[in-house]
């Protein structure tokens, strides 16, 4: 009688100014709102669809949308430079991709999701957790280059933190001012937050369907 063989669960890391406890928690949460937003697209979970996790880290996202779109391919895409994750690397991103199981659906390219991102084909979904906000003023360029590589009307699901800073922040809701800055690229059509987040707290952790638009407008 065979027993299999024992495999590690994937460890994905610790968020920056986190604990492990904290940053599992978060990643559950996170689970539960990617998936509905996933189901919110409507995209057929059988579909054989291009996927960009921009910021991938050590690839609790790329794992996420393998696991939910049995039959994507993802190209995650990151420095495994930035200190936001503690000990992120490219090895450690596949050894985590191996024991998921879904290493021959992802193609990983190190590179500045801050600078122009090349690609053969444009995307049908990009995704995204807690990256963008690490970017600061650049975090704009970012969503420029994410819709650069995204096919007209598809679907860019980013969940990140917007942070109140200064004596202006007060008067204006960090999210929405950053929604306003995109509004030429990119329509929020929905966007959801944990039941228990404050709204007026200095760190919101907010997710956001943003689709795509088909022309700088």
């Amino acid at each position: 009688m065979s027993l299999g063989v024992w495999m590690p669960d994937p460890d994905y890391g610790v968020y920056h100014h986190s604990s492990r406890e904290d940053s599992e928690k978060l990643r559950v949460l996170a689970r539960v709102m990617f998936v509905e937003a996933f189901r919110k697209i409507g995209m057929d979970e059988d579909a054989s669809i291009r996927i960009v996790d921009i910021g991938c880290g050590l690839g609790f996202l790329t794992v996420l949308c393998a696991t939910y779109f049995k039959n994507a391919r993802i190209t995650a895409i990151d420095t495994f430079s930035d200190p936001s994750i503690a000990d992120n690397s490219k090895e450690k991103l596949m050894e985590n991709l191996k024991i998921a199981g879904v290493s021959d659906r992802v193609a990983i390219v190190e590179a500045d999701i801050t600078k122009s991102i090349r690609v053969d084909d444009k995307f049908d979904l990009a995704v995204s957790n807690l990256v963008l906000h690490n970017t600061g003023r650049h975090r704009f360029d970012v969503y420029r280059n994410v819709w650069n590589i995204l096919r007209c009307g598809s679907y860019f699901i980013d969940a990140d933190g917007f942070i109140r800073k200064g004596i202006s922040s007060i008067l204006v809701d960090p999210f929405r001012r950053d929604m306003s800055k995109i509004s030429n690229i990119f329509e929020p059509e929905f966007a959801m937050e944990p039941r228990d987040q404050k709204k007026n707290a200095a760190w919101r952790y907010i997710l956001v369907g943003l689709r795509s638009k088909c022309s700088d407008v």
